[in-house]
C-alpha cells in the first residue's frame, strides 16, 4: 500500500486523511520531528499494531479535549473505525465519503460503547434503527434522495427483525452494484433462509449469493431457478460451472439446485420427458447389470480365495513335515523348572532342501520360498517364460484371480542377478502380496527384526535387509535386473534410495546384489520395495526361523506397539 494516513489535531476534532505520499522512513527514529498534531501510520502499521495505535491516540484525545472523529477517505474504513472504539471522549464521528455504510462498518459501530452521533452520506435503514435501538445514536444522513432497495421492497423487509427472520427470498432482476450490496448485507443479518428464488437469473446475482453464502457457512439451502422467462442455454452453461466452483461447499452445507420448469414447458417437452424416463430405466437396468457382475466376482474372489487357503495348507503341512523343533539350553543358573510349566521353544528349524523336493512335485516351476517378517508373506515363489503366466494362476496352474508370487522370468534364481525381482497381486484380505502395504509404517519398521526380508533357494538361504520403500505412479524404470556397467548400476541404485519415503541407514554398493518386491497400490500405482542381500548360506539344508513374532493383517495404516527407529522423509 503506497498512500499514508494522517491523523491531525483542530480545536474538538481529530480528522483522519488519506494521502499517496509514503511516510519518510529516514526520519522515523528522529523524535525532533514528531508533531502530536500531524501524525502519520503505514496502512500496514496501523493493521498490524492497532491497539497500540489507539491507545497513543487515545491519550493526545484526552491531553487536548477531543470530542469528534472525522473520517475523510473510505480505504481501511473499518481498521480505522476500530481505532475510535477505546476513545472514550469521541462521541460523534463524521463520515465525508460519499459512501454508504455497509454492515461490516455498522458491526463495527455495534462494539461501540461512546458513540451518541454519526453524520454520514447514507446508511441502510434497517441498520439506523439497530443502532438507535441497541445503542440509542443519532444518525444524520446527507443523500437527499435516499435509495429505495428493490429488493427490500419486493421481499417485504422493512425492518431489522425482516431481514433477521426472513426464510425465502426472490431475485426479479438483473440487480446493479447498489443492490447487490444490499442483498450482501441482507445475507450477513439473516438467518433462518431456506429457499432463495430466481424469477429473473442472472449469473452475476447468482455467484454474488453462493459467494456470500459461502464466506456465512449458511446451510440447508435450496435455489429455485425459473424456467419461464429466462434464458434456459445460459441457466445450463453458468450454473454448472458454478456448481463445480462450489463444488465441497455444496455438498458439505446441503446447497440444492432446482430448475421450476412451467406448465407450457412440460407440455411442450413431453416426449422429451418421457425419453428421459427411458433413458433412466435403461440406466437402472445397467447399475443392476453392473451389480450383478460385482457379485459374480465378489463369488469368485471368495471361491479364489478358498482354493489359495486350501493350497497353502497343504504346503504348511509340507514345511511342518520337515520342521524340527531347537529347544533353549538349560540354564545353569536355574536348571529346575516346574512340572506344570510348559517350555516353549522360541525357534525352529526348517530343512528347505526336502521342502522344495516336494514343492517340486506338485509345481515344477518353483524357485523359491520367501517370508517378510510380521506380514502374511510366508509362500513358495514361482517363475514362468513370462510376467502374464502366474498373474491369473494359482500354484497348482489353475485359473485364480489371486494369481501367486512369482519371479520375473529374466531372473537366475541359482546365481541371483543384481536386481532379483517379485511381483504379486495385493489382494484386499491379505494374500500374496495384501499385507505389503502395512509395512508402510515407521513403527512397523522401527523393530529391526521387520527390516530383514528371507529368500531360500534350492542353493541358499538368503537374507536381505531393506533400504528403500515408496509409492510410485505405475512405472517400468525400476525393473531393470541387469546393467552394462557398475556407473549405470550406481545410478539405478541412487535413484531407487532417493524416492524412499523413509530413511535407512543402509550402504548400497556396485557390488551389493538387491531384491525388489512390487505390487498395485492403485490402479496407476505401486507398491516397491528394495532390499540389499545381506547374508547367504550356501549349500545348508535347514535354515533357523524366528517364531516370536506376530503375523499381521492387511491394514491401510498400520498400528505397531514398538519403539520408532527409521525416520519418515
Amino acid at each position: 500500500m503506497d498512500y499514508t494516513f494522517i491523523f491531525k489535531i483542530s480545536k474538538d476534532s481529530i480528522s483522519i486523511n488519506k494521502t499517496n505520499r509514503s511516510i519518510d522512513k529516514k526520519g522515523l527514529n528522529n523524535t525532533n520531528i514528531i508533531d502530536t498534531r500531524d501524525l502519520r501510520f503505514s496502512p500496514e502499521y496501523i493493521k498490524e499494531n492497532s491497539e497500540l495505535v489507539s491507545t497513543f491516540l487515545n491519550v493526545i484525545i484526552l491531553k487536548y479535549n477531543i470530542t469528534t472523529c472525522i473520517i475523510n477517505t473510505d480505504d481501511m474504513i473499518c481498521d480505522l473505525v476500530k481505532l475510535t472504539n477505546s476513545w472514550e471522549r469521541i462521541n460523534k464521528i463524521i463520515f465525508k465519503a460519499d459512501i454508504t455504510l455497509n454492515f461490516d462498518v455498522f458491526m463495527v459501530l455495534l462494539d461501540n460503547k461512546y458513540l451518541t452521533s454519526i453524520e454520514c452520506y447514507n446508511m441502510p435503514p434497517y441498520l439506523m434503527e439497530r443502532l438507535d435501538m441497541n445503542k440509542h445514536i443519532n444518525i444524520t444522513i446527507r443523500e437527499k434522495k435516499h435509495f429505495a432497495s428493490r429488493f427490500m421492497i419486493e421481499n417485504m423487509l422493512n425492518t431489522y427483525s425482516d431481514i433477521y427472520y426472513k426464510k425465502s427470498i426472490i431475485i426479479t432482476d438483473n440487480y446493479n452494484e447498489k443492490e447487490l450490496e444490499v442483498i450482501k448485507n441482507f445475507l450477513a443479518i439473516n438467518n433462518k433462509l431456506k429457499i432463495i428464488r430466481f424469477i429473473k437469473y442472472s449469473n452475476e446475482s447468482l455467484s454474488v449469493i453462493l459467494n456470500e453464502l459461502k464466506n456465512h457457512n449458511e446451510k440447508n439451502i435450496t435455489i429455485i431457478i425459473d424456467e419461464k422467462g429466462n434464458d434456459l442455454n445460459q441457466i445450463y452453461k453458468t450454473v454448472p460451472y458454478l456448481k463445480k466452483m462450489y463444488k465441497k461447499y455444496l455438498a458439505d452445507n446441503n446447497i440444492k439446485f432446482k430448475v421450476n420448469y412451467s406448465f407450457e414447458y412440460k407440455r411442450k417437452n413431453f416426449f422429451k420427458e418421457f425419453n428421459l424416463k427411458v433413458l433412466s430405466t435403461i440406466i437402472l437396468i445397467v447399475i443392476i447389470m453392473v451389480l450383478v457382475i460385482l457379485g459374480r466376482n465378489a463369488y469368485i474372489e471368495y471361491k479364489d480365495t478358498g482354493i489359495v487357503e486350501e493350497q497353502m495348507t497343504e504346503i504348511n503341512d509340507i514345511i511342518n513335515q520337515y520342521t524340527s523343533v531347537v529347544t533353549e539350553p538349560v540354564d545353569p543358573d536355574n536348571p529346575a523348572t516346574p512340572s506344570n510349566e510348559k517350555v516353549i521353544p522360541s525357534t525352529y528349524t526348517v530343512d528347505y532342501s526336502r521342502v522344495f523336493e516336494d514343492l517340486l512335485q506338485i509345481n515344477s516351476d518353483t524357485v523359491a520360498w520367501i517370508k517378510v517378517n510380521n506380514t502374511r508373506i510366508d509362500y513358495p515363489v514361482v517363475q514362468a517364460k513370462d510376467n502374464s503366466f502366474y498373474l491369473w494362476r494359482d500354484f497348482k496352474k489353475q485359473r485364480n484371480s489371486m494369481g501367486w508370487l512369482y519371479m520375473d522370468y529374466r531372473n537366475d534364481p541359482k546365481e541371483l542377478n543384481q536386481n532379483t525381482i517379485i511381483y504379486g497381486h495385493n489382494v484386499k484380505g491379505g494374500l500374496m502380496f495384501g499385507t505389503m502395504g502395512s509395512m508402510f509404517n515407521k513403527y512397523y519398521l522401527s523393530n529391526k527384526k521387520n527390516n530383514i526380508i528371507t529368500l531360500n533357494t534350492q542353493n541358499a538361504n538368503m537374507k536381505f535387509q531393506i533400504f528403500s520403500m515408496y509409492r510410485i505412479e505405475t512405472t517400468t524404470d525400476y525393473l531393470q535386473n541387469e546393467f552394462y556397467s557398475k556407473e549405470e548400476y550406481r545410478n539405478f541404485l541412487n535413484t531407487i534410495q532417493s524416492r524412499s519415503q523413509f530413511t535407512f541407514d543402509v550402504p548400497v554398493g556396485e557390488n551389493d546384489k538387491i531384491l525388489t518386491l512390487s505390487t498395485c497400490h492403485s490402479n496407476t500405482s505401486r507398491n516397491v520395495i528394495h532390499a540389499k542381500l545381506i547374508e547367504v548360506e550356501n549349500n545348508i539344508t535347514a535354515v533357523e526361523v524366528q517364531t516370536d513374532d506376530q503375523v499381521v493383517e492387511p491394514s491401510n495404516d498400520g498400528d505397531y506397539e514398538v519403539d520408532p527407529e527409521p525416520t519418515e522423509q
